[in-house]
């Protein structure tokens, strides 16, 4: 039990975590095998196809902001809002004169308009490595099944325990 209780934020941790991968591996995506890829813009459909080429169980759900790219890059590329470290290539940097190589913190300069813009573009992103930052965190019990997180945690100490937390009152 002290374990536990040292541990316990790592625990919570390292539970979320496993719920969140659990969300994306034991999805019953079989079923709309690439009806969830035809709703996106077409420039993203081969980028989604091939991961659910190599990934039939992860399915992608489009999440619409209704927010103008043009706008949205302006906001983002304001001098000081995003940063990069000085040694990045000029590419990388903003190159106005007076805010070219400002350092806005220690070993970070501002960001060029160029950059904001890759960044702000996930289908520079949709691949097996980075995709996993557009996953969605929230619980959704269609998707987190007891069966799929057993399967997770198989062999690891946590398997079929149950872990309880104390409060700040040792409750």
């Amino acid at each position: 039990m002290k374990f536990l209780q040292k541990y316990k934020y790592f625990i919570l941790c390292s539970v979320l975590v496993i719920l969140f991968f659990s969300m994306m591996f034991f999805t019953h995506a079989s079923e709309k095998q690439s009806k969830d890829i035809e709703i996106f813009p077409s420039t993203y459909q081969p980028y989604l196809q091939e991961l659910k080429n190599k990934h039939p169980n992860w399915s992608f759900t489009a999440l619409y902001t209704n927010l103008d790219w043009n706008y949205v890059i302006e906001q983002e590329n304001i001098f000081g809002k995003n940063l990069v470290p000085k040694n990045y290539s000029d590419n990388w940097k903003n190159t106005k004169p007076g805010e070219y190589n400002v350092e806005v913190d220690a070993g970070w300069v501002d960001a060029s308009k160029k950059a904001v813009e890759y960044c702000m573009d996930p289908r520079n992103f949709l691949n097996e490595v980075r995709i996993f930052q557009f996953e969605t965190l929230s619980y959704d019990s269609n998707m987190s099944q007891i069966e799929g997180i057993e399967k997770i945690l198989y062999g690891t100490e946590f398997y079929r325990q149950k872990v309880s937390y104390l409060d700040s009152n040792r409750k």
